[in-house]
């Protein structure tokens, strides 16, 4: 998995305000209980309100600057008490057995896991961590082929914001592999200073996206029971037109 150390500041900076998914994680978190689980949790953009909304919660990230932003937020909001984070590979990382009511990965992060093997890690890492009736959800985007036909590494403005009094300007450029099922991404951060000096930082990494049954096959191959798939975070029927894939299993103890 690609290191975002480097990018940690414009990665929170892109995706601090986004909530979309928020209300969604409150009502199964509702439904399910905690303590929770957040593998993959960055910056605490997910995990913090469900800490405001009193739930124990314990984030897992390999990025020590990604986890040192979480922790300001933690701070700042006096939620300490509430929230533990571990930094550590998900695919390895020690966590108590049988312990969480909920786990979750939030909006496409599982799909920095390239390679079957390191997916079955991590899923054998949750479903220890999960109690017997605990649930899990992964949130994906639902693979959209017409879409992906059209990605030939061509630069385009993704956005541009003000951070720490500087002007960022970010572009992307997309190269899909269809038989692969993988995106390779570039990221370009242009971040220009008040006395009009470029700095720009360049990340690439790659996802691998994943459809319906394909999915479900490798949760039933971890030990897991698929309970529900969902096209939203409205919890509307998952179609070919769905914006998202959320996949919500528990652990097969039968």
């Amino acid at each position: 998995m690609h290191s975002y150390d480097p990018f940690a500041r414009y990665y929170d900076a892109d995706f601090r305000d986004y909530i979309d998914d928020i209300v969604f994680l409150r009502e199964m978190a509702r439904r399910a209980g905690g303590p929770i689980l957040e593998l993959m949790c960055g910056s605490g953009r997910a995990l913090l309100p469900l800490a405001e909304e009193g739930y124990a919660i314990t984030g897992v990230d390999s990025s020590p600057v990604m986890l040192e932003l979480a922790r300001a937020r933690i701070a700042q909001a006096d939620l300490g008490d509430r929230v533990v984070l571990i930094e550590s590979d998900v695919r390895t990382v020690s966590l108590p057995a049988n312990h969480f009511a909920l786990a979750f990965v939030a909006v496409n992060s599982f799909m920095h896991l390239e390679e079957v093997g390191d997916q079955l890690a991590a899923l054998a890492t949750v479903r220890r961590a999960l109690d017997r009736k605990g649930l899990l959800i992964i949130d994906l985007f639902n693979p959209d082929l017409m879409q992906m036909t059209k990605e030939d590494n061509r630069l385009m403005l993704e956005r541009s914001y003000v951070l720490d009094g500087n002007r960022v300007h970010k572009f992307v450029a997309i190269d899909s592999d269809l038989a692969a099922q993988t995106s390779h991404v570039t990221y370009f951060y242009d971040e220009h200073d008040s006395t009009g000096q470029l700095k720009r930082r360049v990340m690439n990494f790659t996802m691998r996206w994943f459809y319906r049954y394909e999915m479900e096959h490798l949760l039933a191959r971890a030990g897991f029971l698929v309970r529900s798939v969902y096209g939203s975070y409205d919890l509307d029927a998952y179609t070919t037109e769905s914006p998202r894939l959320v996949v919500v299993a528990s652990p097969d103890r039968r």
